[in-house]
């Protein structure tokens, strides 16, 4: 550096500089570290300091042994160092480093729910369906359908206005409702006279047949063909399983019927018996109908529970036994919904309002399809005339006399619509697996076309997917070179077939020549929810498949992930009803930054009063449990009040600055209208907003479920409507939550049980273009949010539903006047509860957990390592190869990967991209300012002076000419990285290698420090071994030269140099040790009684004088920093004689102090007086010093005298 005496200042200060006037032979003191790399969590691109190793946990995480894919590359090497440091110092700076490009994602293939049928939205839904279709039946005038979608019901030319979800027309015009409408006609089809009679033994026309024993013979393939609706002939002989799982076909449960109906229409306790003979009531002139339920809906008995009464005919008592039911269907009584009904056709709709405790079976479903949203089916009803038929007692009938009468059945159509939210709704996302390249710029995916996956759900392996969500099912996957793959699997996250456990969840976790695809994400919790709640009846057997983004521009995507880092919010913090409205309070930010921050705490607002306008704020820990929270930081009587002390604001901090961030987890960004309203500052938070959802096309997104109530003892959490394999029903019931232990909205007990994935970063909106356009939009729906108050809703205060939610109607992305908002607690919550009997009537039930989301690292995850080498620099091959053709750079043959970048995440001026090349740079930089951030030492984890020299050097430039008051520790590889093994010999990097390698970079700084070999390392936390480079135990040596010595003693040795490790790479040989220190490279050497040692003192500095040794480097720093920390107070003073005696009296004492403990041999200090300088509100001192070199050789020569010589002439 030249003189102070040829510079112009400007800005007052002072300012040192330093000359080399030793000339001869041949750096440096660290009090406080600065590392700027990659952690498994934290805040990016700022230095955060740095007490102690559980602080550094608390803000970045542990250690960790991994690599980059198919390298030796250590991925977070800054843990290392840190851990090693904070041994012997408590200050640390770190900066972490997180990605700008982020990728493209690719084609994806999602998997869909298949909605069950919404009883409950019957009425509400009837006129809005989307065309859905009935399947057409024969009648005497010609084809019918049903078009609900269309409102209108069409027999021949013949047209009527309205069908209801039970079949029935409308004649009249104008009809609007489902319900409550006279001159209502079954849609139907009669069969009569199945079968007439029969007498003796002769074979009627019937379709069966008895013989003199009374037995029978089935019903014939004929008359079935002939007789029976032609949607129901080709299911006749499908095989059913039912719920205990026997099997059982349509013809045999007929045929069943029958001969029950004709063989065993009696009962023993009936009032004609006598003894065990049983007998006939007395049914004449009345009818019996049974209507065979082939539906997905509840069939059972409201009134009576889980048993069916015996249907009762007539006045006089007669009844059916259940063993005739149980016979006829070969299930429990409770499933079959059979009454009296004198019209011969069913009267009720199959949807039995009220009651949800039946087993929901297979054949529930048989005839009925699924098309678009909407189930179509068939349901029949057996009517039996006994016309005039005396029945007698059992001991005088015959076969000539048990039977007179008619048969008849009704085939009644039906059509109803989903749960619309859970019908067709994504529960898992598969991505291609693949890899980009230098030469690629983006990601090459495995798997190309987006109809090479698709979803098998056929063949009795896979088809029970199509009724339980959790059954298995396969994945067709076909690869770019055409080869097939079959994979079977499913939903159930503790089974091995578990999709993440048979496909993985990242590109190269599993062999992407084996699994060509991998999850992206799946919600396993939330589908267990709205099974068990009769919601969703299985998955679809088609796939979602939407493009790519970056090759064709696609906006119909969810593959855009081209952004920078993200921050994890949280929605906003809603007020309480205020009147008809609520306001936004605040939204949480996360400190840490990235994916790892998705998942590391969640919020409660807990101790709400209303009274006192007061509540706590508590940060908890992700992975706690609502019945043990982990508190991690505690907030209490917070107030939305900006004039108090216990502003939330104040006590937590804020993003904009205005309030001192005190909290290590969270800070609040305030909504600008609450400072300026003050009619908000006696709010009180009770809820918060919707998530934004990604949109996929027209299905529904994954969303959340919030507990809403505290259950009581008894209370239904689940009604399933299917049963155990014993027929029982599978209902769960709440033993009543404990308040204490209980929290409403996000909760990890049902139904508020949430799936990880759900709070990931999921890209933005594809923008026009990918060349042009850097960034995307946030996706334009929510989830419903989650209030306190059950008044919070659409129905109360229109307010409330100006809101995009991502759900019902069908297809569309903006809410409608029904859909609510929020999710609503059951109580009102306006003003402080002075009931008893109010859920939030004790202090401790007022509270609610909500969660940060939306975190992004960055990072391109389809690359192997970071494309932070010198080829990703703007205009280099790297970056061209993903860049878009410009003006300023014709030669680029990307498609987007790669784009400009103008300013640095401080705003500072220049040209940069979304290499990670920059990232780094970025992260290095934020270290530029000596008076922002004091270190002395400085280290760069994770490049090194040969796969990244530009940055090694942009960092060595950074700490000589803006900082100038640190050494920098940087890697020399002894390996080649690039390798996935360790133990190939061949790869070491020999010492004459590792020499050249340093020379070629052209790197010559006495501020610059570099070790060879690498050692292995014993990682105690992760109980495993990792080679890295010694950097961590270099910095630990010198904060122990700092603790027992000075900085000006060598860090190397016996004493301050012991390396903590299992070995070196390479046990070096005092041949080897020469050739690496006279390259300017320290040793790491091996000796047998220390193990491994720091055995160099050595800076890169090419020419030898006093400054090519660490300690004096150090003792320069050390004395700089001392000297203008005392001189400082000068500044502004007079320029006189006395500020010039004031000078020396400052320093004197410090280089005196130097030179007693041993850093320097002589000094003195010169001030000018020069009126020239004077003039120019200068003063120029000049210290000459001699500093105290390091004793590194040892010469003994050992002289042998004759046995008579004296020593003293000698």
């Amino acid at each position: 550096m030249a003189s102070n005496s040829n510079k112009v200042f400007v800005s007052p200060g002072v300012y040192t500089s330093e000359k080399d006037l030793s000339f001869v032979a041949q750096s440096v003191g660290v009090t406080t570290l600065g590392l700027a790399g990659e952690t498994l969590q934290g805040p990016a691109f700022e230095p955060i300091l740095i007490s102690s190793y559980g602080e550094f946990q608390t803000y970045f995480g542990t250690t960790s042994t991994e690599k980059y894919v198919e390298t030796q590359i250590p991925k977070y090497e800054l843990s290392y160092i840190a851990k090693a440091y904070l041994q012997q110092s408590n200050q640390l700076f770190v900066t972490r480093v997180l990605g700008y490009s982020g990728f493209d994602a690719g084609p994806s293939w999602s998997i869909l729910t298949r909605g069950n049928v919404n009883c409950d939205t019957i009425q509400s839904q009837c006129t809005s369906w989307n065309n859905a279709y009935v399947p057409g039946f024969s009648t005497l005038s010609g084809e019918t359908r049903v078009f609900p979608g269309q409102g209108y019901y069409q027999t021949g030319d013949t047209q009527y206005d309205i069908v209801d979800q039970q079949g029935y027309y409308y004649k009249g015009s104008g009809q609007t409702s489902c319900y409550g409408a006279s001159g209502k006609t079954p849609v139907s089809y009669l069969v009569t006279n199945v079968p007439t009679y029969w007498s003796g033994t002769s074979i009627t026309s019937g379709p069966l047949t008895t013989f003199a024993n009374g037995s029978m013979q089935p019903l014939g393939n004929d008359w079935y063909s002939t007789h029976l609706p032609s949607v129901i002939v080709p299911t006749i002989d499908e095989l059913i399983t039912k719920y205990d799982g026997s099997t059982t076909t349509l013809r045999q449960d007929l045929n069943s019927f029958f001969y029950a109906l004709y063989n065993n229409f009696s009962h023993p306790s009936a009032t004609c018996a006598t003894g065990t003979t049983p007998c006939l009531t007395n049914l004449t002139g009345t009818s019996l109908a049974y209507q065979y339920g082939v539906s997905n809906f509840d069939v059972g008995n409201p009134s009576s529970g889980n048993t069916w009464p015996a249907p009762v005919i007539n006045s006089s008592g007669g009844f059916i036994d259940d063993t005739f039911w149980a016979a006829f269907s070969g299930v429990t009584s409770n499933r079959l919904n059979s009454q009296y009904n004198p019209n011969g056709y069913a009267d009720s709709p199959f949807c039995d309002a009220g009651s949800n405790t039946n087993q929901n079976d297979s054949w529930e479903y048989t005839f009925f399809d699924y098309v678009d949203g909407a189930y179509t089916g068939v349901s029949m009803t057996i009517g039996v005339d006994l016309a005039n038929g005396a029945v007698q007692d059992a001991s005088t009938v015959s076969a000539t006399n048990l039977y007179t009468g008619s048969t008849s059945m009704t085939f009644t159509y039906w059509s109803a619509a989903t749960y619309c939210d859970f019908d067709n709704q994504v529960v898992a996302t598969f991505r291609s697996r693949g890899v980009s390249t230098l030469g690629s710029g983006g990601p090459e995916y495995r798997v190309t076309g987006t109809t090479n996956v698709t979803f098998v759900c056929t063949g009795s392996t896979y088809d029970d997917v199509l009724t339980n969500p959790f059954s298995t099912f396969a994945i067709d996957v076909t690869d770019r070179e055409n080869r097939g793959f079959r994979f079977d699997t499913n939903m159930a996250p503790t089974d091995k077939k578990f999709l993440k456990k048979v496909f993985g969840v990242q590109p190269f976790d599993k062999d992407m020549l084996e699994v060509p695809i991998f999850v992206e994400e799946s919600y396993p919790n939330m589908l267990t929810h709205a099974y068990k709640k009769g919601y969703v009846r299985g998955l679809q057997c088609t796939l979602l498949n939407l493009p790519e983004f970056r090759n064709a521009n696609n906006t119909n995507t969810i593959g855009f992930y081209q952004e920078q880092w993200q921050t994890p919010v949280t929605p906003y913090v809603v007020s309480e009803l205020r009147g008809s409205k609520v306001y936004k309070l605040f939204r949480a930010v996360s400190v840490a930054d990235g994916n790892a921050a998705n998942t590391a705490i969640k919020i409660s607002i807990i101790n709400i009063s209303l009274e006192r306008a007061e509540f706590d704020l508590i940060v908890r820990s992700y992975y706690d449990t609502d019945s043990s929270p982990t508190v991690l930081e505690k907030y209490t009587r917070c107030s939305m009040n900006p004039s108090l002390n216990s502003y939330v604001g104040q006590k937590i901090g804020t993003v904009n600055g205005d309030y001192e961030l005190k909290s290590r987890y969270i800070m609040l960004d305030m909504d600008p209208e609450l400072e300026m309203d003050n009619n908000l500052w006696d709010a009180v938070p009770c809820g918060f907003e919707g998530y934004i959802s990604r949109s996929y096309d027209s299905m529904r997104s994954p969303t959340l479920y919030y507990k809403t109530k505290y259950d009581a003892p008894g209370d239904v959490i689940y009604d399933p409507p299917f049963g155990t394999t014993a027929g029982l029903t599978n209902r769960s019931l709440s033993s009543g939550d404990k308040i204490r232990t209980t929290y409403l909205g996000i909760s990890d007990v049902a139904p508020g049980a949430y799936d990880d994935d759900f709070f990931q970063y999921k890209g933005k909106q594809a923008p026009t273009n990918a060349c042009n356009d850097s960034s995307g939009d946030d996706w334009a729906c929510l989830t419903q949010g989650f209030h306190l108050d059950s008044g919070a809703t659409c129905s109360q205060h229109s307010e409330l539903c100006a809101h995009i939610l991502c759900g019902c109607p069908y297809g569309s992305t903006a809410s409608s006047a029904t859909t609510d908002q929020f999710a609503v607690g059951d109580a009102p919550f306006t003003q402080e509860p002075t009931n008893i009997g109010s859920p939030y009537y004790k202090l401790q039930s007022r509270k609610f957990t909500f969660m940060p989301y939306g975190g992004f690292d960055g990072w391109d995850i389809y690359r192997k390592f970071r494309t932070n080498g010198d080829s990703y620099i703007r205009g280099k091959s790297g970056f061209l190869n993903g860049a878009c053709s410009t003006t300023q750079f014709p030669g680029a043959t990307g498609d987007g990967s790669f784009k400009f970048l103008t300013k640095t995440p401080w705003g500072e001026a220049g040209y940069f991209a979304t290499t990670d090349y920059y990232a780094y740079l970025f992260g290095i930089r934020t270290f530029r300012n000596p008076e922002a951030v004091n270190i002395n030492v400085f280290s760069t984890p994770g490049i090194d002076y040969v796969n990244n020299s530009n940055l090694v050097e942009e960092s060595i430039e950074m700490v000589v000419g803006e900082r100038a008051d640190s050494l920098y520790v940087c890697t020399t590889p002894d390996f080649n990285v690039f390798v996935s093994s360790p133990s190939d010999p061949s790869n070491i990097i020999q010492p004459t290698e590792a020499v050249d390698n340093l020379d070629n970079t052209g790197i010559d700084s006495n501020y610059t420090a570099t070790y060879y070999p690498w050692v292995l390392h014993n990682d105690t936390e992760n109980n495993t071994r990792i080679w890295l480079p010694p950097t961590y135990d270099v910095m630990r040596n010198i904060a122990l030269t700092d603790n027992i010595s000075f900085p000006w003693f060598a860090s190397a040795g016996y004493t301050r140099g012991i390396v903590n490790a299992v070995k070196a790479r390479k046990k070096l040989t005092l041949d080897e040790r020469d050739t690496l220190y006279a390259g300017r490279i320290n040793p790491i050497a091996t000796f047998s009684d220390v193990g491994t040692i720091i055995w160099g003192n050595k800076t890169l500095q090419a020419r030898e004088s006093a400054l090519d040794r660490i300690n004096v480097r150090r003792l320069l720093l050390q004395a700089r920093k001392l000297i203008s920390s005392v001189s400082v107070k000068l500044v502004f003073e007079q320029n006189d004689e006395q500020v010039r005696n004031e000078f020396l009296d400052l320093v004197n004492p410090i280089l005196d102090s130097i030179r007693r403990e041993r850093g320097l041999t002589d000094f003195r200090v010169v001030v000018s007086d020069d009126p020239q300088l004077i003039d120019q509100n200068t003063l120029e001192g000049k210290i000459y010093i001699k500093p105290t070199r390091s004793l590194e050789f040892i010469s003994v020569e050992f002289l042998i005298t004759p046995t008579g010589a004296s020593f003293e002439n000698i």
